[in-house]
């Protein structure tokens, strides 16, 4: 596993893919560097009227939930439609589901219209896609921060429903399709300060995904981020420093470093 996704990693840098992202513009910025760092072309395009075109020519779509609007929706649906008729592989990122019904019942239409290529959520967001449970924010619950693996039931039951990956983060971020099971382990606990990393996660998933099978795409992405900032970690003073120095960590990673930075476990 750790050598094909050390092949991504080349295989992104040599063939640069469009990646068309319809997120938040909380982290559009960030998300937009951290693509450009590993070497994929970012296009960050929502209206209505061009998403659909964009989206057909594009390597992969990234579809985020967070700070919806009704623009957002349109356009959401608009280019996961295209990017089923051109074989546009597809991640949705379930930012918020477990805070707000309006994504949740949006995120639920979405996977029955498209069966997106990945799911990515946090603990709690993928709980909230199998079960009636509510949060009050976007952030992990302690009940689940505490690991008690209904989480991970939740995303195999996702993940056969819909036959897509779905990837949980969290301290460790597992990687499931409903029947084998990867978990990526490094990074740092900083990373939940820092706004938007998850949301870089989802849009480093995407790059891979213009590149690599489901599986191993939602791997890499999980784990050049992890590896990119323990490689920077030494330099950083907190989150601030930490935000600046991730698109440098990204720029630089070496694919001996995915190795030496993050452990990347196939689960029985």
């Amino acid at each position: 596993m750790k050598k094909r996704i050390c092949m991504l990693l080349e295989q992104l840098r040599q063939k640069r893919p469009l990646v068309h992202c319809i997120t938040n513009p909380i982290s559009i910025n960030d998300c937009a560097n951290a693509l450009l760092a590993v070497g994929a072309r970012p296009m960050m395009a929502e209206h209505p009227r061009e998403v659909a075109g964009i989206t057909a020519h594009a390597g992969a779509l990234l579809l985020n939930l967070g700070n919806i609007t009704d623009v957002r929706m349109e356009s959401m649906q608009l280019a996961g439609r295209t990017a089923m008729q051109a074989k546009v592989p597809v991640i949705l990122d379930l930012v918020g589901v477990a805070c707000s019904d309006l994504r949740r019942e949006f995120a639920l239409h979405l996977l029955e219209q498209m069966h997106p290529t990945v799911l990515r959520g946090n603990r709690t967001e993928i709980r909230a896609m199998q079960e009636q449970i509510h949060a009050d924010g976007v952030d992990v619950s302690r009940e689940d921060a505490a690991d008690t693996g209904a989480y991970l039931n939740a995303a195999r039951q996702l993940a056969a429903r819909y036959d897509t990956v779905v990837l949980t983060s969290g301290a460790a971020d597992d990687v499931t399709d409903g029947q084998k099971h990867v978990r990526v382990l490094g990074g740092t606990e900083m990373l939940s300060h820092v706004t938007g990393t998850g949301c870089m996660q989802g849009a480093l998933i995407a790059a891979y995904l213009a590149v690599g099978a489901p599986l191993e795409a939602a791997v890499c992405g999980a784990a050049v981020l992890d590896a990119a900032t323990s490689a920077v970690l030494p330099g950083v003073s907190g989150p601030g420093s930490l935000r600046s120095a991730l698109a440098d960590g990204l720029w630089n990673l070496l694919p001996e470093q995915l190795c030496k930075y993050c452990e990347i476990e196939e689960q029985l």
